[in-house]
């Protein structure tokens, strides 16, 4: 298959430039268009595999290009960008043709993975393309292939089931009868609503057929069967475009659900179990420390600054925990707001530096001249700077330096943090997102870290639609550049 092309059609510019930077690295051939008649114009000239839609433009808006790349170019794969507030619509837009939605606001890799399925989906179709002019997958080859069908099948988990254009079972493998539980003898020749009793199951195969697209649904258990399935169901369509049937798989995903719900479930229930009692002990060393006159001028003062801080590394890595766990199960709620930028900094800036003055590391910050405010959730963003922040401070050496910087470029703000610290090396660098990754060797064989902080960091700035970039040299020092959308910037007067 040749590159693929791209068109980006939204009227907002942040969002043309967020989607172009997350696709960027694909490989695939961008183009942008400011309006519905511009993307007309660009599909009649150039002609586009994949259109990513704003629903909501000036002058012709989504629904109408939605409906002209059906009848002028159909095989142009849509996927909707539209508003939470408007998902409906998306909906709408689904079933007029478009291929997926895309909520905003979104990630960069949400929006990858949703690409990349359209991808997915041309070049399939490009190969059954291939395969049909070869006359490899009509029905009636399927049929009088049946013994190399049955070893192809008899290797296969997946449950395989095909039909015919009225939905009726012509063929599947030995794995259907026992992942969907059919109880009927025989299922070849009967229709699929008389083999499983589930209406999903059958709207599946009938949307598939009807629309000559793939369909998928996820099916809990009780539904078809005792487990938890994943199915997609794909029309078989002739070279002169008549539907032959389709097929349907089942894939069996209750392990993988049930170790997400374990994995979770543990980390939540062993996170609040710590979080309390360690928080406590905090407050009885601090009162200890406070009320002890003589806390000073006795040994025992260092021992309680030590375990003071070995206290607020548990509680900052069961935070950590906290938040990683509930950004993956998706139930983090963000209320975004308006937030100034340079008015965020000088708060964590003011926040750290007595644990920068502690090493005698200098903090300067040089704010650009305008003023910038993005919509982001205030303290999910405030942890991810204080972590950088943090690090910046605890892996420089004493003496050293943090410039902290802020510009405006293209409709994003960016801060740098720059810091005189130990550096990391190339082979260190690629993993340092990873979660429970730490660089080891002499230099930081005794600074403490759980190794969570900067995946945290990543999570949060993607979900704000934001970028992380870093760039390092070993003993020298690590610079951190994160960028996000811009929602009102000031000229100062």
């Amino acid at each position: 298959m040749e590159t693929v092309r791209v068109l980006i059609i939204d009227d907002e510019k942040v969002i043309r430039e967020g989607v172009a930077r997350a696709l960027a690295d694909r490989g695939f051939v961008i183009a942008k268009a400011e309006s519905g008649e511009r993307g007309i114009e660009m599909i009649e000239e150039q002609g586009f595999d994949i259109v990513l839609l704003d629903l909501m433009m000036p002058g012709i808006d989504g629904f109408g290009v939605l409906e002209w790349i059906g009848k002028n170019s159909p095989r142009t794969e849509v996927i909707v960008i539209t508003g939470f507030a408007t998902v409906s619509k998306a909906v709408t837009a689904m079933k007029q043709g478009a291929f997926d939605f895309v909520g905003k606001p979104f990630t960069p890799d949400y929006i990858r993975i949703v690409v990349d399925r359209a991808v997915d989906k041309i070049r399939l179709e490009a190969e059954a393309e291939r395969l049909r002019e070869e006359r490899i997958l009509s029905m009636e080859a399927i049929q009088n292939e049946q013994s190399l069908l049955k070893t192809v099948f008899g290797c296969m988990v997946e449950a395989v089931l095909i039909t015919n254009p009225s939905s009726v079972v012509v063929h599947h493998n030995p794995a259907a009868i026992k992942i969907l539980e059919i109880q009927t003898d025989p299922v070849v020749g009967k229709p699929l609503a008389a083999s499983i009793k589930n209406d999903g199951v059958v709207q599946m195969v009938g949307e598939a057929i009807s629309k000559k697209m793939v369909v998928s649904r996820e099916f809990v258990p009780g539904n078809i069967s005792r487990r938890y399935l994943r199915a997609h169901c794909s029309p078989v369509i002739s070279g002169g475009g008549t539907v032959l049937g389709s097929v349907t798989t089942f894939e069996d995903v209750s392990t993988q659900k049930q170790i997400d719900r374990m994995k979770s479930d543990f980390v939540a229930m062993v996170a609040h179990e710590l979080k309390s009692p360690l928080a406590s002990i905090e407050q009885m060393i601090y009162a200890l420390q406070i009320n002890c006159k003589f806390e000073e001028a006795n040994a025992c003062n260092k021992l309680h600054n030590r375990m003071t801080v070995r206290t607020r590394d548990l509680l900052r890595l069961i935070e950590n925990l906290l938040n990683l766990s509930k950004l993956e199960s998706g139930t983090v709620v963000f209320n975004l707001e308006p937030t100034s930028g340079h008015e965020i900094i000088r708060d964590i800036v003011e926040v750290t530096k007595p644990q920068a003055e502690g090493k005698n590391i200098t903090i300067n910050f040089n704010p650009c001249p305008e003023e910038w405010s993005f919509n982001v959730d205030y303290d999910h963003i405030r942890t991810a700077i204080m972590n950088i922040v943090s690090n910046a401070v605890k892996y420089t050496p004493e003496g050293g330096t943090l410039d902290v910087s802020t510009s405006l470029s293209g409709g994003f703000a960016n801060m740098v943090f720059k810091d005189s610290g130990i550096g990391i090396g190339t082979d260190d660098l690629k993993h340092i997102f990873d979660r429970f990754y730490r660089v080891k060797g002499k230099a930081t064989r005794h600074i403490t870290g759980s190794g969570l902080g900067l995946s945290l960091v990543k999570e949060v700035v993607e979900a704000h639609q934001g970028y992380i970039d870093v760039q390092s040299v070993p003993d020298q020092g690590t610079t951190f550049t994160l960028s996000f959308p811009v929602v009102e910037v000031k000229t100062p007067a």
